[in-house]
C-alpha cells in the first residue's frame, strides 16, 4: 500500500505463464538490458575516475589542463543509448522504449544513493557490475488500463466450489500472457506499471495499482495512554512478548530445511564445474530457499494480522537494527600479534537464528497492518529495557543465558515478559533511556553494579 499526493497506490502481484516464444524473448530481454546496465555504470565510474585526482599530483604549471566533462546523468545517458540502438540496431532491436529508459533509471537512483544518500542522508554501498543471473527483473511503465482481460470460468470442483477465472494480461512487444488469478483486482482501480521478475520457480508480475477516486486522508495523530498502548519485545525463543503477557511461538523455517540444503549442497559440489547435473541442483537448491523464505513471510503476516485485530491503538516496538546485531565479531590478537578465539563459532549460530526470524520483515509488515487498520507503531530506543526491573526500576546486568529476570525487591518475571513492560513505560515517557551501560568485570560482585533509576 503506497500513498502518493494526490492518487492511492496498491501493488499486486501474480504469476504468470509465457510460452516458449515469450519465454525466450523475456529472457532475451533480461540478457540485454544486464548489458545496458553494466555499460551505463561503467561510463559513470570511467568519468568519475578520469575527473578527480588529488592537486599535489596534478601538475597545473606544466600541462594545460582541459574542460571537464560533464557527469553523466539519466537524460544524457538515454539520448547516448538512443544513438546506440540506430547504430547497433540488431544488439537492442526488439525492447521497448521504456523498458529501456527504466533501466538507465535504476542505474542513476542507484548510483545517486551511493553519492548522494537517500532522503534521510543514508547512502548505500558502492554498485557493483551484475551477471545474468543476478539481473531479473524490468520494468513497464506505462501500460493500458484495459491490458488485463479477464475470462469467467463456467467449472466448477468436485465438491462445488468454483474455479478460478482465466486471465490474460497484455504486454507491449510479448503480446497476451497467462496470469494465474487468483485474487480479482478492486473496483475503481486501473493499471499503471507493471514489474517483470524471474525468480527460481517461475516469471511473476507485480502490477501497481492507482484508484485517483479515493481522497489522500492523513490518519489522525492517537494518544498513547496506558490502556490504548501495548509493549513488543522480540526475540529468539519466543517470536515476540506483548506486554500483557501474550506470547507468540517462534517457528524456524530455515532450521527446519538447514539439513536438506546441506545435503542437496554436498551433492551439488560433488558435480563437474559448468555440468547439467550441476546446473540442475543449483535451481533445485534455489527453489529451496525459496520455500522457507515464503513460509516466514506468510508467518509474519499472520502475526501482524492477530495484532491488528487487537484493541490497543498504539504499539511500541524495539527501534533495532538486525544487519548490526549479526555482524561477525572483531578479530583479536595477542601481545605476538597471533590470533586468539574471539567466539565467532557461537556467535554464527546466534547470527543465522536472528535472521531467520526476520524481525526487520516483521516490523515493517506491522507497519502496514496498523495504518490499515487506523493505528500507528511507534519505535523506541531498547536501550537496558531488559536490564532494568519494571518493578522498582533497578538496574540488573544479565547475559543472554538468563531467561528469567529476579530483582532484589523480590520480583520475578520472565526476562522479555519485563522488557516488553519497559518498552511500553518507555513509549509512554514514564522513565527516560540511556545510552547502554558498559559490562561490568566478571569479578565484581552483583550488588556492586545494581544502580536504581530514577522514574520521571
Amino acid at each position: 500500500m503506497k500513498r502518493s499526493k494526490d492518487t492511492f497506490k496498491l501493488n499486486y502481484q501474480y504469476r504468470i505463464v509465457p510460452n516458449k516464444q515469450q519465454l525466450s524473448q523475456l529472457k532475451e530481454w533480461l540478457y540485454k538490458l544486464c548489458h545496458i546496465h553494466n555499460l551505463m555504470l561503467s561510463e559513470r565510474f570511467k568519468w568519475w575516475a578520469c575527473n578527480r585526482s588529488p592537486v599535489n599530483a596534478c601538475p597545473i604549471f606544466v600541462t594545460h589542463l582541459p574542460e571537464l566533462k560533464d557527469p553523466p546523468s539519466y537524460y544524457s545517458q538515454k539520448r547516448a543509448n538512443h544513438w546506440s540502438r540506430e547504430s547497433h540496431g540488431k544488439l537492442y532491436k526488439g525492447i521497448h522504449s521504456q523498458v529501456i529508459q527504466e533501466a538507465i533509471k535504476r542505474v542513476e537512483d542507484t548510483f545517486n544513493r551511493y553519492i548522494k544518500g537517500d532522503l534521510k542522508g543514508k547512502r548505500s554501498g558502492k554498485p557493483r557490475f551484475k551477471s545474468v543471473r543476478r539481473y531479473r527483473t524490468f520494468c513497464m511503465p506505462q501500460l493500458k488500463s484495459d491490458c488485463l482481460s479477464v475470462i469467467v470460468n463456467p467449472y466448477r470442483r468436485k465438491n462445488g466450489e468454483r474455479r478460478r477465472d482465466i486471465a490474460y494480461i497484455n504486454l507491449p512487444k510479448v503480446g497476451q500472457v497467462k496470469v494465474i488469478y487468483h485474487r480479482p483486482i478492486p473496483d475503481g482501480f486501473t493499471i499503471k506499471a507493471a514489474l517483470i521478475s524471474r525468480r527460481a520457480d517461475g516469471w511473476y508480475v507485480c502490477l501497481t495499482l492507482e484508484d485517483k477516486s479515493v481522497p489522500n486522508l492523513k490518519l489522525p495523530e492517537i494518544e498513547a495512554t496506558e490502556e490504548n498502548s501495548l509493549g513488543l519485545d522480540v526475540g529468539l525463543e519466543k517470536f515476540w512478548t506483548a506486554s500483557d503477557g501474550e506470547v507468540e511461538p517462534i517457528v524456524q523455517h530455515y532450521r527446519r530445511s538447514e539439513q536438506k540444503l546441506a545435503r542437496l549442497a554436498k551433492r551439488k559440489d560433488g558435480k563437474p564445474h559448468k555440468s547439467a547435473p550441476r546446473r540442475k541442483l543449483a535451481k533445485k537448491i534455489s527453489k529451496h530457499h525459496q520455500k522457507p523464505a515464503r513460509q516466514r513471510k506468510q508467518f509474519h503476516y499472520e502475526s501482524a494480522t492477530r495484532l491488528g485485530y487487537r484493541d490497543e491503538k498504539v504499539f511500541f516496538v524495539e527501534d533495532i537494527k538486525p544487519g548490526n546485531l549479526s555482524r561477525k565479531n572483531r578479530p583479536k590478537q595477542d601481545e605476538q600479534g597471533r590470533y586468539i578465539p574471539n567466539g565467532q563459532s557461537a556467535k554464527s549460530g546466534l547470527n543465522k537464528s536472528i535472521n531467520d526470524a526476520g524481525w526487520g520483515q516483521f516490523l515493517s509488515i506491522l507497519v502496514y497492518k496498523a495504518a490499515k487498520a487506523g493505528k500507528t507503531v511507534v519505535k523506541v530506543k531498547p536501550h537496558d529495557t531488559s536490564q532494568v526491573c519494571s518493578c522498582c526500576n533497578r538496574y540488573h546486568q544479565k547475559d543472554l543465558s538468563v531467561r528469567i529476570h529476579e530483582c532484589l525487591c523480590g520480583f520475578v518475571l520472565d526476562r522479555d515478559w519485563n522488557a516488553a513492560i519497559n518498552i511500553k513505560r518507555v513509549g509512554l515517557g514514564i522513565f527516560p533511556t540511556r545510552k547502554r551501560r558498559r559490562r561490568p568485570r566478571k569479578t565484581a560482585t552483583k550488588e556492586a553494579y545494581t544502580i536504581p533509576i530514577r522514574s520521571v
